[in-house]
This record gives C-alpha cells, structure tokens and sequence, in this order.
C-alpha cells in the first residue's frame, strides 16, 4: 500500500514527467487516474473487512501489492533508461513520504498500547513497534510465530504494518536492481546488441523468472506453513512483480480499445468479490490469490477513456478521497481498532462500535494527510530528496533509539516484578499453608484460611505468565518431522517403589511439575508423554484439527508400540487426559462427543494388560478460547486488583468455562479404569476464580500455570495413591 503514497493525484504526482513520448503520457496518465480509483476501492475493502467483516483478508492489499511493482517499475525504468535516477534523491523522497506519517501513528500506538493493553505484551508489542518503523516487522512476526487471523485479540497493534514492510523492503532493493541492472548493460552492450539488449527486456525476462521462483516457492511454503508464507518476503514478490511485468508489458503491447473497457470492468469485479467468496487470511499467498492479483492486472491493462469504462466511477470524489487519504486511514485504523478491543473486552466489534472506529480513522488520516504528509512534501521533499533522505534517517534513528530505551525499562520493570515473586515461586506445596489449591480446599472443609507470608503476593508475576511452563523438550512432541514418540521421568528415575505414565495432549503436561513432586514425594516414577493437540484414541481427529490426523496417528501407534515394548511390564498405572475441546472423526449415528469416548474405550482396550488401570483425569476449566484473548481479557483484569480480590473480581461462572468431558462417560465401559475429579480445587459452588490462593490458575486461558499444578500435587497424589496402593 504504501507505494501508492507516492501518486497522490495524477495532476501532483512528479512521476509523470518521465513519458517519453506524448501518446504514452497519455496513456500513462489514464493508467494513474484509473490505479489512483483502484487505490480507493482497495483500501475501502481492506478497512470494511477488518471493521465489519471480523478481520477477515479481502485481497485488497494483494493489490496494492501489484500497484507497488507497477508504479516503482514504471518510474524507476524510464528514468534509468535516461541515466536519471539519482539514488539519494530517490530514497529521500519516497522514505520521507512514508516514514513521516507512520512514526506519528508508531507513536500513538505505544500511548495506546501503554493505555489499553496488558503488561504482558508491552515487550512484543514494543519489538513489533520498532521493527515496523525499520520495516522488518513480517520478519519480527514470522520469528514471534504469530498468525494473521481476524482482526481481533489474537492480532497486535502493528501488525498490518506487515505489508509495509514487504514494500519498503521492495523500495529498497528495487531501484539497486534496476540501477545496477543498466549500469551492466552499457558497460556490456555495444550496436546492434544494444536494441536487442535493451533494460526494459532484459528486465521483463529477470522479472519473470523471479516471479514464477517467487510463485513457485509460495505455494511450497503455504503448504506447509501458512501463517509464515503470509508474511514473507519471497513468497509475496510474486504478486509485486506481476505489477512489474504489467508495466514493462504496457510500454509496448495494448488491447484493442473496444474490449478495454470489459477487460476492466472484469477487473473491478474480481477485486470487489474476492473477499466474500473466500477469507485470503487462509489461502494468500497461494494460487487463489491470483483472484485479487488478476483483477489488479486487469484494470491496468483495460484502461481507457471510454465512457464504457470504470473510469468514470474510479474517478468519482468519495473515492478520490479515499484515495488521497489511503495510507493515513490505513495507518491508523488497526491500532484504533485493537486498543478498542481490548478496552471493551468485547471479541469483536458491533456495527456501532466499528462504525465508531472508521469515524474516527477518517478523521485522524485527513488530520495527518494535511497536517504531516503534505507539510512533508512541502518543506522536507521538495527542497531536495538528500535532504529528505538526511532528516528521514535521523528521525528513524530517533524513533528506534526512544524505542529500544523504552524496551529495556520495560524489560527492567518485568525483572523486578519477576524477583518480587519468585520468593514463594519454589513454596513446599506440602507444607506452606494456604497457597494456591490449598485455600479453596480449606475453604471448601468449611475452614478459613490466612497465611500473612503472602499477603499482597501474585504468583508467579503477570510479567511471567507467559514463561511459567514446566514442560521440557523430551516430555513433548510438537512439529518435528518425522514423528518422535517421547516419555520423560520425574519422580524417583532410580529405585522406585511405583511406576506411572501420563499421556495426552498439552494439558498432560501442563502439571509435569506436579507429577515431580508427587513421585519425589512417595518414591514414584511417573513417566510423561504428550502430543501437541492430540491424545491415545482410536479415533482419528475431528474437522477442526483434521491437518493433525496424520501425526496424531503415528504417534498413537508409537505410543501403544511403546506400551507393549518388554521394559514397560512393570507399569502400575496410565493416566490420561487431553483438553475436553478437542474431539475426534465421529461414525454415523454418532455425535463428536461419543465418538471421542468410544475412540477413548477402544484405545484403552489396545494396553497390554487390563490389569494396569486407567486414570482419567478429569481436563481443568478453561477459561478462554486462545491465549491472547485470556491475556486481554481475564489477565487484564487481574493487573487492575490486588491478589486477595483478583481471583473473585476476575473469576468466571461455573458454567460458562467447566466442559463436558468424555473421560467421564469412558471410564464407565472399562472394569478398570478410574476418574480422578479435581474440579473442586478450581471452582466454588458457583463460580471458579482466576487467582487461588495466591496464585494464578490459568497460563493463557485454558493451560493451568505450573506454579498452580504444584499445588494440587499433595490432592492429585492422594487419589493417585487410592488407585494404585
């Protein structure tokens, strides 16, 4: 998007100036005017969507894509053609026409985010603020391991600025290449060989290569990781250089004028439906994303001045002024909208509340249009591209400097919250009083329960929350390939009087710090075992986790491999557990629910011997759908009480985050399995609190803390001991 900053208006934009002939300014006038309208019809879809469609991807920056390439290309080619393109002139004016406004709306995004968002994400949003100002942030994100979802409390502040960041990366190597690319061509062409060597078609012919590379490796990558090829580089250059091809195309080769204006129409019309036949978020940069790409193209190359054309709508002043402000409204509308979120806590907006947002968007990209873009251009660019590139770097450096100062306090806030509590981070479960599952079980005995060492203590600290995991690598299968089948020990590994193993999904191993001390406490083995989104079941998984059927499938058979290995004989138990969420493939006649318990019985029926019992423990509330909305919602709320009033003020009603769990109606059709229900050292009578004892339950929503799973060890090791003697 930001490339077409640069043509604000067919009768401002300076590029004009370098046609070469005066029936190719006029076409290249019209190509402007009509790209100019195009511009705004993009930008209109794109804040729509993420307003009032729940974020969901339209292929409008997919278009501005192909405009960046087509307008960079056809500037940057006619001016080196002419030996004109002065570098330092040239990255002046076009970083200082971008940077300007964006470090205004970075700036607000940190008051924002100072305002409206948890502490907890203070660190990434403040790496995410200065990679957008140096424009790196699709790589920041691809690294942070994020995914473009819908506009909602999975999503940072800055995280559109991801497609800014392709651009600028393309505005800096793109003029290099171009330069470069004529410099070696005068140096080794000479008469005839000149013509046939000409920049524009040695260009179109690297330009193509790169593009079906570029294409080629986007539908690699999306196969197998769709959330990195959405933000990456080389698999969105495709869509950039098909706007490049476009306009070395046009320089020589033109439709026959009476089908134009249907070629463009066309156009439009794949541009206006793509985002309601599919959400891009899912799919792009993959082949579907030529819909979007193709539509660009082919409003392009049906320009015209024919009143049969859609030049006359491209033309019309909503959308002009849509068009001039298109960068600003982008900038500021997703920053606007997620600081939003996060102060309603509401997950998505309403008509009124997005209605709200794009007013006030409007209003602050005009603002910033008048009173910062065009002051820029007036006093910064105009004087002298240099000087432009002179003041463009020192106030980068500025911003990234104030940036990597507020970092480091942050960091330097987050340690000293962290020492405060890790005094009582390491706590005896077994012998300090009242800390964490401890004070609802007093509670629930009818007792009171009082420990003054840990008055006005959050354990573990909020700026921890995130790091206060036990699970360790050899407990844990999650990506490798191929599937690695693991269990680790804790406990007594040597001279064990009881041998268990624990198997299931990430809620298997969100207590490993409980099964330690359980087993160091009665002298135990307690073996641990888990696949990401997956559990011992003879079912394959549902639609919802059907990319994981595959994996999840070795990995039983590995498991039940592992079951029947000879060194296993000496087992006294298998406990499992798994999130109450996830279901399996149901048959007919059945619903997902029984499914997944008959897969569960079926599983269990596989073990060597049914005298080993199965324990099935009962899966945790959960609280939350994903992390980032618990972190904005439920984590939120903890910040703003003290620990002895968060969990009450925070907590949630029994029923909206207790699931049913298929363990439950499983262990019924087995002789020898057995239910372990801890549910009451999470959940009163009514409601179930968000900080017990102290400490806070849940991780990111619906994984327990590993602070909070050490104090159920002393309850979950009685009833493992009721099982297994």
């Amino acid at each position: 998007m930001t490339a077409i900053s640069d043509f604000r208006t067919p009768r401002t934009s300076r590029d004009d100036s370098d046609l070469n002939s005066p029936k190719s300014g006029q076409v290249r006038s019209g190509h402007i005017s009509e790209i100019h309208g195009l511009r705004g019809v993009a930008l209109a879809l794109v804040v729509a969507f993420h307003l009032f469609g729940n974020g969901r991807v339209s292929g409008g920056i997919d278009v501005f894509l192909v405009i960046s390439g087509f307008l960079a290309t056809r500037s940057l080619v006619g001016k080196a053609e002419r030996g004109r393109v002065r570098l330092g002139e040239h990255y002046g004016r076009t970083f200082a026409r971008l940077a300007a406004p964006a470090l205004i709306v970075l700036a607000a995004t940190a008051a924002l985010m100072v305002a409206f968002i948890p502490q907890t994400l203070w660190t990434q949003t403040t790496r995410e603020i200065i990679a957008a100002a140096t424009y790196t942030l699709n790589w920041e994100l691809i690294a942070s391991q994020l995914s473009y979802g819908a506009a909602g409390p999975s999503s940072t502040p800055v995280q559109h600025f991801w497609s800014l960041a392709v651009q600028g990366q393309f505005f800096l190597l793109w003029p290099l290449v171009i330069v470069g690319l004529a410099l070696v061509l005068r140096a080794v062409a000479r008469g005839l060989l000149r013509d046939r060597l000409s920049l524009a078609r040695v260009l179109f012919v690297l330009t193509a290569a790169a593009f079906a590379a570029s294409f080629a490796y986007a539908i690699k990558v999306s196969g197998t990781d769709q959330a990195a090829a959405y933000f990456n580089s080389l698999t969105r250059f495709w869509e950039i250089a098909a706007g490049a091809l476009a306009a070395l195309a046009l320089r020589r080769l033109s439709l026959p004028e009476r089908i134009k204006p249907y070629v463009a129409w066309t156009g439009i019309a794949l541009v206006l439906t793509c985002g309601f036949v599919m959400d891009g978020a899912d799919r792009f940069p993959g082949p579907l994303a030529l819909w979007p790409v193709a539509g660009a193209l082919l409003v392009m190359v049906g320009s015209t001045p024919s009143p049969r054309g859609p030049r006359r709508l491209l033309e019309t002043r909503p959308l002009r002024f849509v068009a001039d402000i298109s960068y600003e409204l982008y900038l500021w509308h997703w920053p606007l909208l997620i600081a939003w979120l996060y102060y309603s806590g509401a997950e998505r907006l309403t008509l009124v509340s997005a209605a709200g947002v794009l007013v006030v968007s409007i209003l602050l990209a005009w603002a910033t249009n008048r009173l910062v873009t065009r002051q820029v251009q007036t006093y910064v660019i105009r004087p002298g591209g240099p000087r432009a590139l002179v003041a463009t770097s020192a106030a980068l450096v500025v911003a990234v400097g104030v940036g990597a100062s507020g970092l480091a306090a942050i960091d330097h806030s987050e340690d000293r919250a962290v020492a405060a509590a890790a005094r009582l981070a390491t706590a005896d479960p077994y012998t300090t009083e009242c800390l964490g599952a401890a004070a609802l079980a007093a509670s629930a005995a009818g007792g009171s329960c009082g420990n003054p060492d840990l008055r006005g203590e959050l354990i573990p600290a909020v700026a921890a929350i995130g790091a206060d995991d036990d699970n360790r690598a050899e407990c844990w299968s999650f990506e490798e390939r191929p599937v690695r089948f693991s269990a680790c020990p804790n406990g007594a590994v040597e001279g064990y009087e009881k041998r268990l193993l624990m198997v299931g999904d990430s809620h298997a191993v969100a207590p490993v710090g409980a099964l330690d001390l359980i087993g160091g406490q009665r002298n135990w083995r307690i073996d641990v075992a888990s696949r990401a989104a997956c559990h011992w079941n003879a079912r394959p998984l549902g639609g919802s986790i059907a990319d994981n059927r595959p994996a999840c499938a070795e990995w039983n058979r590995q498991l039940e491999d592992y079951l029947r290995a000879p060194e296993q004989k000496d087992l006294d138990a298998i406990i499992v557990t798994h999130s109450a969420r996830k279901h399996t493939q149901p048959r007919t006649g059945e619903t997902p629910y029984e499914s997944t318990v008959n897969g569960l019985v079926e599983a269990w029926s596989h073990r060597p011997s049914t005298d080993v019992p199965v324990i099935a423990l009962v899966d945790n509330p959960m609280f939350e759908p994903d992390s980032a909305a618990y972190l904005r919602t439920t984590l939120g709320c903890i910040q703003q009480h003290s620990p002895e009033t968060a969990g009450e003020a925070c907590g949630r009603p029994r029923t909206d985050v207790l699931v049913q769990d298929p363990h439950r109606d499983a262990v019924a059709h087995d002789p020898n399995a057995h239910l372990v229900d801890l549910t009451h050292l999470f959940c009163g009578d009514e409601a179930c609190p968000a900080v017990i004892g102290n400490v806070i339950v849940y991780r990111d929503g619906n994984h327990i803390t590993a602070r909070y799973a050490r104090t159920l060890a002393p309850y979950l090791g009685k009833e493992l001991a009721r099982i297994v003697g």
